[in-house]
């Protein structure tokens, strides 16, 4: 995503797996903080539900082609099993970790630290 200010220079943001960042020479975006924070985790909020969506169509898609090719194995049960453990710690990683490793955990333990070493 390509973003120009006012006076014509250009910003880059960048949305990685390990997080987002921002290369450029133009002015600070003007973008408040804590909506980039709400933005960050709606983002990560929104790949998990593309996640589940994909799990849910190939494994129901799966499970049409295993019916259909005979009842010698029922295979489609390990795919499923394997890529819902995935799906579990995906689930995991974006609404329990976050909360308790995430970056919000960090400024907590920040601001627990700062107050402690100010004597408060």
């Amino acid at each position: 995503m390509t973003i120009e200010d006012e006076e014509g220079f250009e910003d880059v943001e960048f949305d990685t797996p390990a997080g987002s960042f921002r290369a450029g020479r133009g002015r600070a975006w003007a973008e408040d903080e804590e909506l980039r924070i709400v933005r960050r985790q709606v983002r990560r909020k929104m790949r998990f539900y593309r996640h589940l969506t994909t799990f849910v169509t190939v494994i129901l898609l799966l499970l049409v082609i295993d019916i259909a090719t005979g009842p010698s194995d029922f295979w489609v049960q390990w795919v499923a099993l394997i890529w819902g453990l995935i799906l579990l710690v995906h689930f995991l990683n974006v609404f329990a970790f976050d909360a308790l490793l995430g970056r919000d955990a960090e400024k907590r333990m920040l601001e627990r630290e700062l107050k402690r070493r100010r004597g408060e």
